[in-house]
């Protein structure tokens, strides 16, 4: 086993022993949600600042994303061409447009923005409301009676799907997002049997999308009182024509909302990831989302209709009970469901409700429920409902020292790939004994792009195992400043890549030391010690630059005995031993023996070995 001449105290790597299994892609979110991020009463400069306290907090945690919920109830936190302002935005405009804002914030973090777009659902009756200027295009129930509480527009209307598709990609088009992200993309699960109108509106706002009471479940099963049908499609006309039943035609309806604002997003900006909050449970038990509100989340996701699932698990509170309903406890979990976009190397991140651990008192089960779905191979990351359950909790910090210690990336979807393998420039600029900056020149400056700076304390930097130091979101060049925590004698390598929108990533830079020890001026290999030896002797060797070492063992004549180093070594002074054993752990007779030293493969020394019986 190599050894090096000086102790390394890696300090700010205490984490990194753990690291061989580690794999640093991994989608990382909160949903944010409209009344977390702005407040009428406010005046623009604190919702701005509240806006920076959310992606802050993020960053904090080590998370690479923000679920940013821009449009509720029919209403826009945006500029809209379409739709009013939201009660949260006073009705008004805010004084700057939260989404643009939101998004310049998350990016100068190197955070991804999802614009959050509640689809279907339209309880807002404000003047310029889907439900204000088109009554006729909210769901009726089987009488021809119209919702008048908790409204929701039918999907089963071509008007409907056109005019929420047109809505949709007024947001593709004039903003920056990293992906498009939708919720109550479904039939409505609400019944007119119970009594909906004495519910207070914020009430309604703040309902919990994808649970459900006991009470509300059991009166889902009188189908008369279910609000399934429109003003083109009512119940006494009998199923659609073309479809041999409603719930055929229920699902088809969404389903070709999904499909068709797919495509629409893929013509324009194809990197804008389309995701969707599914359901928790698929098609199993009284309330699902194939069954009870016809959202068909896996046929979504092995089609390709969406690029991300991202199913609301509010459910399960144990990490035994996430297992179980991702994998574990087929016929009623996700894995059997899914292979196929699985395969086809879409994201399928897990859900979990904060809310839920904090009713159940369980709120410590974040970390295991974590562990537990990173043990599923497939499972690409995590969403949590919601950032103010974590706020609340102050968790950020918790959470960054804990499950989401080190940093992670996201992980491109299989398919693209990246019109460019130019990496960046990496410059280091020493400070001083402690101190260096790293400065990142971009390959093309010509458009934004993700970069992702990666460090390692080994001789090898490998991208999809290396801690990453830091993820810029810029088409500038950058600097960061990195310090040494220690005093102690340490060595660092680092390297950076650029990616695309798609988060295809070019190959690393050229590898740059920083180091608080003498760097050796050339490779070599030392004399041994003793020599000659009769037991066990000591190989010094030395090493300039990161690379791959060789250090053989063979007679005069030639012959190979045994491979004593054969890895990527870091920059520094090395030591290896030798028990006068060949390669199958024999003893080796007394004689003259070569040492030889190769750096890739170049042979930098040989030198002679005597062993003495």
């Amino acid at each position: 086993m190599t050894k090096t001449l000086q102790t390394y105290f890696f300090v700010i790597f205490t984490n990194l022993c753990a690291m061989n299994n580690y794999s640093n892609s991994e989608f990382r979110a909160t949903w944010v949600i409209t009344w977390n991020h702005i407040d009428p009463d406010y005046p623009a400069h604190i919702n701005q600042a509240n806006v920076q306290d959310i992606m802050e907090n993020h960053a904090q945690a080590n998370m690479n994303a923000v679920i940013f919920q821009a449009r509720q109830g029919g209403t826009a936190y945006y500029e809209s061409s379409y739709e009013p302002w939201g009660s949260y935005a006073g009705y008004s405009h805010p004084g700057y447009d939260p989404l643009e804002y939101a998004i310049a914030e998350a990016h100068e973090r190197g955070l991804e923005l999802h614009a959050w777009f509640n689809v279907f659902q339209t309880s807002s009756t404000q003047t310029g409301s889907p439900a204000a200027e088109h009554p006729e295009w909210v769901c009726r129930d089987q009488n021809g009676f119209t919702m008048d509480s908790y409204r929701s527009l039918s999907p089963g209307l071509s008007e409907v799907r056109d005019y929420t598709i047109n809505v949709a990609m007024e947001i593709v088009n004039n903003y920056d997002i990293d992906g498009l992200h939708l919720d109550y993309i479904r039939w409505n699960e609400h019944t007119n049997s119970l009594n909906r109108e004495s519910m207070d509106h914020i009430d309604e706002l703040q309902r919990m999308d994808g649970t459900i009471t006991d009470e509300e479940l059991a009166a889902l099963s009188m189908r008369s009182g279910r609000y399934l049908y429109d003003y083109m499609h009512p119940y006494s006309a009998g199923v659609p024509e073309g479809f041999s039943s409603w719930e055929d035609w229920w699902r088809w309806s969404v389903t070709e909302f999904v499909q068709t604002l797919h495509d629409s997003i893929q013509a324009v900006k194809p990197y804008v990831r389309l995701s969707v909050a599914a359901l928790g449970k698929y098609n199993w038990s009284g309330w699902q989302g194939y069954g009870t509100v016809y959202q068909d989340g896996a046929l979504w996701f092995n089609e390709g209709y969406i690029d991300q699932l991202m199913p609301m698990h509010y459910h399960w509170y144990t990490a035994g009970g996430f297992y179980g309903m991702l994998e574990g406890d087929c016929p009623e979990c996700w894995g059997q469901f899914i292979q196929p976009g699985i395969s086809a190397g879409r994201l399928f991140t897990s859900g979990p409700g904060s809310y839920i651990l904090e009713d159940y008192n369980v709120w410590n089960n974040h970390d295991n429920i974590v562990e537990t779905c990173r043990s599923i191979p497939w499972i690409d990351g995590f969403q949590f409902f919601s950032y103010g359950s974590w706020e609340d909790r102050d968790y950020w910090s918790s959470a960054g020292n804990s499950f989401f210690n080190l940093r992670a990336k996201i992980r491109p979807i299989l398919g693209n790939s990246y019109n460019s393998d130019i990496p960046p420039t990496l410059i280091l600029t020493p400070i001083d004994s402690l101190t260096h900056d790293l400065t990142v020149v971009p390959s093309d400056p010509g458009q934004n792009a993700w970069f992702i700076l990666y460090r390692t304390t080994e001789g090898e930097l490998d991208p999809d195992q290396a801690e990453i130091v830091d993820i810029h979101f810029t088409k500038e060049p950058f600097t960061i400043r990195s310090v040494f925590q220690t005093t102690q004698d340490s060595i660092m390598l680092y390297g950076v890549t650029q990616a695309d929108r798609f988060w295809n990533e070019t190959a690393l830079s050229s590898i740059v030391v920083a180091s608080t020890v003498p760097i050796p001026d050339k490779p070599n290999l030392y004399r041994n010690y003793p020599n000659p030896f009769n037991d066990t002797t000591t190989i010094p060797y030395s090493v300039s630059y990161p690379a791959q070492i060789k250090i053989d063992v063979s007679t005069l004549l030639g012959q190979h005995m045994v491979t004593l180093v054969d890895h990527a070594e870091i920059p520094g002074y090395h030591y290896i031993q030798w028990n006068g054993r060949n390669g199958d752990g024999l003893e080796s007779s007394s004689g003259i023996y070569l040492v030889q030293m190769k750096m890739g493969s170049n042979v930098i020394k040989s030198r002679k070995l005597c062993l003495i019986k």
